[in-house]
């Protein structure tokens, strides 16, 4: 997956130029995909390049003339063999979580104050995709219907980031009791022990407990 890609799903709905696509892309895409205007413009040119799109000069006047992108057949084709093939599952580097997972080992106050920060950006962005949203729903329902794959992905967002905001407030209510303050060796010790187990809480024996439970089994044998 690449930009490149989404850049083929964009022209697949109509030809644009080069300002327009990148204009456009903020409405549709850029809440699905981060790039930079300088980003899109290299792609679409490596896609030209590629033979993937086909370029025509339009006059534009008194503005310079413009460059209008389509998708030809083989850009068409190429699009949807990419459709077609499964995306991998996304891979998730939040370098924040680790953070909040090292909240024992940090100053807590600089910790608040990033979530903070974090906080009232994802809160403009709500703003931003509620606006949105406002937009899509004022359109007559004959025409919402033939893209409501687009709708759909802007109403993941907005779960997205109304769910991120209400985690954090629970992040706020930890940092608040400052538990791990008064955490001992043992309970460290237990804490990873587990983790780096099963899941439940390892035997105080050395003797592994599946062992354990056979021996067990053999003794009630025995006494019947």
């Amino acid at each position: 997956m690449s930009l490149r890609h989404v850049l083929l799903v964009y022209l697949g709905s109509g030809g644009a130029a080069g300002y327009d696509i990148v204009k456009g892309f903020q409405h549709t895409y850029g809440y699905l995909w981060n790039a930079s205007f300088q980003q899109i413009y290299r792609d679409l040119a490596k896609l030209h390049k590629d033979g993937l799109l086909d370029c025509e000069t339009v006059d534009n006047a008194p503005r310079p003339p413009r460059k209008v992108y389509h998708l030809n057949q083989a850009g068409w084709q190429a699009m949807q063999e990419w459709l077609a093939k499964p995306i991998a599952v996304p891979r998730l580097n939040d370098g924040f979580m680790v953070k909040v997972a090292a909240m024992h080992l940090q100053d807590p106050d600089t910790l608040a104050t990033e979530l903070n920060q974090l906080r009232e950006h994802y809160r403009r962005t709500l703003e931003h995709l509620y606006r949105k949203r406002a937009v899509f729903e004022s359109l007559p329902a004959t025409v919402l219907g033939k893209f409501m794959g687009v709708f759909l992905t802007l109403k993941r967002g907005i779960r997205l980031a109304e769910t991120w905001l209400e985690w954090a407030e629970e992040v706020d209510q930890v940092l608040a009791a400052r538990e791990w303050q008064h955490i001992t060796p043992e309970q460290v010790r237990l804490f990873l022990d587990t983790l780096q187990g099963d899941g439940l809480p390892q035997p105080n024996s050395s003797e592994p407990a599946a062992r354990k439970g056979t021996a067990r089994k053999k003794k009630s044998g025995r006494a019947t």
